[in-house]
């Protein structure tokens, strides 16, 4: 895992998330206004974890 395991899993996690979104999104699976506050939702969590 390493020094910075944690942090890299963390990114990657949510980096696999917004790829996911995105996709939906392209797919015209989900709406625009549904992408947007999924979107927020996703960068509020990381803002929240990365300041714990």
């Amino acid at each position: 895992m390493g020094l910075f395991g944690k942090k890299e899993d963390r990114r990657e996690k949510i980096k696999s998330n917004v790829e996911k979104l995105m996709s939906a999104y392209d797919k015209e699976e989900i709406d625009g206004p549904t992408y947007m506050k999924k979107m927020m939702e996703l960068s509020s969590k990381y803002k929240d974890k990365k300041k714990k």
